[in-house]
């Protein structure tokens, strides 16, 4: 624990304030509507503190408030709904007293939970506030102790929450070792879930792993007291109650360290261990946050313990695989032969997966010389290549054709299972048009994932894209990173797969390889050979759409799909 300092009564209420962690300036519309509906509408901030916490000035503030028409308190919550659980805006320090235990803090990890009997009235968990490691202090969302990072000079850059469709919150940071951990949020009509897991990039096993999870209360009207008389602890339970006894807030983790408070911050603690982790394995902890109401807390803190604590381990996502860096996935689209005649020798021979986007478009059914025949995509599928689905016409999608969809992908569908090929999961939007209205149809229709363009982002005739960012990037809105043509040499390849890595993932999109119908996308036959030859004397593995399911859930899905290509819109990549 933090020791206890005399005079910390005498910090300033000013102080109490403010950050001096640096601002972030919201990139785009949504993203501007988002925070600023965080702060002002649920958070309460003044108009200080949002400027604190964006870098924006007053007058931007103000306009930004007029054009939203941003209400100033949020509505009550609905019967049956979900606790409310938003990202921690920062602008505002999270703690009230003891502030040299946490200078500079990072929102990068704290979340608010609100309680369900005040709209305003919130904790703010910082998850993991620290971990620490055979290594030392590994990570630190404060700057007061040095890190092993600190003490070599290097400065993490700073994540953020990723907002999911099911209302949960998910992080994931890398560290400069190849330790990547994250934390997934989940709220529920009674309580909050936590994960936090670790997997180890290193090259050595990682023992003594614990983080420190810290529930600071300054917020919650009537816990906010700096005291050590209204809180409770039983073993990994930590509780505190408001002065007339009746209103707890709880929280423990399974395979608790310890659990603790800090009464000038003031804090509950209860800290998670997780086992030894050797090389390319993942450990992970649960955790929860309750509120309890009523005049029976010793059967409450009984059941939460029989019920989580001591029941079997909490069933948990599919386990996934880490995202290697110089992974890419090539897709060929249009059903061009060549594919069959020169791609495909020269995949088998490099030992790498693609998918075929199939569809029946242009002069598919009369041009055979130009196009492939279904027996050929059939061979492709038994060689262990993907089919994808593409549109029997070649069908851009826009507002004026999501009523042709259906019918434009189940033909796809059905002729792909008249030739014993399985139904797609995957899909490519012919012209890389897309929309926000064939997202539901694509799920709808068993589509898992679909790879757009790098529009609009980039203007297509550029050629230039985007590395896909899992758990960002919606999985049906993929986002080609190198879109080849015929003025390609290898410099481009390269230029297209060096952001594969940090855990983001390349995606090349190709046509013909030649493509006489369509020369504007055409790859010279050696050209190809000599980018296969590159990616695989280099390190790079090749694989098919579908197989990002071994790295990335198909059902973990933005709450926002086209937040992040706003964000990139408001501040390109070079």
């Amino acid at each position: 624990m933090f020791p206890l300092r005399v005079g910390w009564l005498a910090v300033t209420a000013a102080f109490a304030l403010t950050v001096s962690a640096a601002p972030r300036r919201p990139l785009g519309e949504p993203d501007l509507r988002f925070w600023l509906e965080n702060m002002i509408t649920h958070h309460g901030f003044s108009a200080a503190e949002v400027e604190s916490a964006t870098g924006m000035t007053a007058a931007e503030v103000a306009a930004a408030r007029e054009r939203f028409q941003l209400a100033t308190a949020s509505p009550p919550r609905a019967p049956g709904a979900r606790l409310k659980v938003l990202p921690y805006p920062g602008g505002r320090h999270p703690r009230l007293g003891f502030f040299d235990g946490a200078v500079d803090p990072q929102r990068d990890t704290k979340v608010s939970i609100f309680a369900p009997w005040d709209e305003r009235s919130h904790v703010v968990v910082d998850v993991p506030e620290a971990i620490w490691s055979n290594l030392g202090l590994t990570y630190l969302a404060h700057t007061h102790i040095d890190t092993v990072w600190s003490r070599q000079g290097i400065a993490l850059e700073p994540v953020e929450w990723s907002r999911r469709d099911d209302g949960s919150l998910a992080s994931e940071r890398r560290l400069p070792n190849g330790i990547t951990f994250g934390v997934r949020v989940t709220p529920t009509t009674d309580r909050v879930a936590f994960t936090w897991w670790l997997r180890n990039g290193t090259d050595r096993t990682l023992s003594n792993l614990r983080a420190q999870a810290c529930v600071m209360l300054g917020r919650a009207a009537g816990f906010e007291a700096q005291t050590s008389t209204n809180k409770r602890l039983e073993g990994p339970l930590a509780a505190v109650r408001d002065p007339s006894g009746r209103r707890w807030i709880i929280t423990a983790w399974q395979g608790s360290a310890r659990s603790w408070q800090n009464p000038p911050v003031p804090c509950l603690h209860s800290d998670p261990l997780l086992p030894d982790c050797p090389p390319g394995e993942t450990r992970e902890a649960h955790g929860w946050l309750w509120f309890y109401e009523g005049d029976r807390i010793l059967d409450e803190l009984a059941r939460l313990r029989r019920e989580f604590i001591d029941a079997p381990a909490v069933a948990s996502r599919p386990r996934l695989e880490p995202v290697p860096d110089k992974l890419v996935v090539l897709s060929f689209d249009d059903s061009v032969a060549s594919q069959f005649h020169n791609v495909r020798p020269l995949l088998k021979r490099f030992g790498f997966g693609a998918t075929f986007f199939i569809t029946e478009g242009f002069s598919f059914r009369t041009n055979k010389t130009d196009y492939l025949t279904w027996e050929q995509i059939a061979e492709l599928h038994r060689d262990g290549f993907e089919i994808g689905n593409h549109t029997m016409s070649h069908l851009g999608i826009t507002a004026n054709t999501l009523g042709l969809v259906r019918k434009e992908v189940q033909f796809i569908h059905d002729r792909c299972a008249e030739h014993g090929i399985p139904r797609p999961v995957s899909f490519a939007y012919p012209g890389n048009a897309i929309h926000p209205g064939a997202l539901p149809l694509l799920r709808e229709l068993g589509l898992r994932w679909a790879r757009r363009g790098a529009q609009p982002e980039f203007a297509y005739e550029t050629g230039r894209g985007i590395a896909y960012e899992p758990r960002h990037d919606h999985p049906l809105l993929l986002p080609t990173t190198g879109d080849a043509r015929p003025d390609w040499t290898l410099e481009n390849l390269k230029r297209a797969v060096a952001p594969a890595k940090d855990g983001r993932i390349a995606i090349l999109q190709f046509h013909g390889v030649p493509d006489r119908e369509h020369p504007w996308v055409n790859t010279p036959p050696e050209r190809f050979a000599e980018y296969l030859t590159w990616l695989k004397e280099n390190g790079y593995r090749g694989i098919a759409v579908r197989d990002l399911a071994r790295y990335v859930d198909p059902e973990d899905e933005p709450a926002e799909p086209w937040a992040i290509i706003e964000r990139r819109r408001a501040s390109p990549p070079e």
